[in-house]
């Protein structure tokens, strides 16, 4: 099975887990060139506290597009969805 990387949800998917990638990437190396103190955060681990407000508000954009009808969002906003929760399992 071939898969069609020029269909909008595939491409919808890819962005997302890329940007999930690249801000984990990005609040690393921040962590690690501004680590946190005994009393003040870092500037990783105060992006590490704003992914999920980041990710809550990309998933209440994405499920008004699909109630708006459209519906190749559908899977990226289970993306987010299912990052918030790993987030709060965590």
């Amino acid at each position: 099975m071939k898969i069609d990387f020029t269909n909008p949800r595939f491409r919808k998917v890819g962005l997302t887990l890329l940007f999930y990638l690249v801000s984990w990437i990005v609040f690393y190396f921040l962590n690690k060139s501004f680590p946190s103190g005994p009393c003040t955060p870092g500037l990783g681990i105060l992006g590490f506290m704003l992914l999920p407000i980041i990710s809550f508000v990309l998933l209440v954009v994405n499920f008004i597009k699909v109630y708006k009808g459209d519906k190749t969002n559908f899977p990226s906003a289970f993306l987010h969805l299912i990052f918030i929760i790993g987030l709060l399992l965590i």
